[in-house]
């Protein structure tokens, strides 16, 4: 299950994209988190499992698993305000930094009903955006 959850850090893998791993700190830390927001968010394996696969659904643990993933790693405020860069810094090496800071510029005005579901709506609009995904 880890897997799956580290795969939603900031993008999931597509067979047609390119794909860099998060470093050795990076992995700790997004384990971690990963595992406090699972439990938190009460979000179902089977649904992460479809977000890996880019398939994401209007699921309520899912965005609440987002939203908790992004507020404790730091990339967003209380109120779903992107901080485009804290989330460009947490970028592992190999993700370009100009095409992530431009499509997170178009994103962090994407707004929800409320804080959680901002959050989905920027981690939809910076995955549909990117051309390099993150990985374990």
């Amino acid at each position: 299950m880890k897997v799956v959850i580290l795969c939603l850090l900031f993008a999931v893998g597509e067979l047609n994209a390119n794909n860099v791993h998060l470093t050795g700190a990076q992995k700790e830390i997004a384990t971690k988190l990963s595992a406090e927001c699972a439990k938190e968010s009460g979000v179902k394996p089977a649904v992460l499992a479809e977000a890996d696969k880019g398939q994401y659904t209007d699921d309520g643990g899912l965005k609440k698993f987002i939203y908790c993933f992004f507020q404790k790693s730091g990339v967003i405020t209380p109120d779903s305000k992107l901080n485009v860069d804290d989330a460009i810094a947490k970028l592992p090496p190999g993700v370009d930094k100009a095409e992530a800071t431009k499509i997170l510029e178009q994103c962090k005005n994407k707004s929800g009903k409320d804080a959680v579901d901002t959050s989905y709506e920027i981690f939809k609009c910076y995955n549909s955006g990117v051309s390099t995904h993150v990985l374990l």
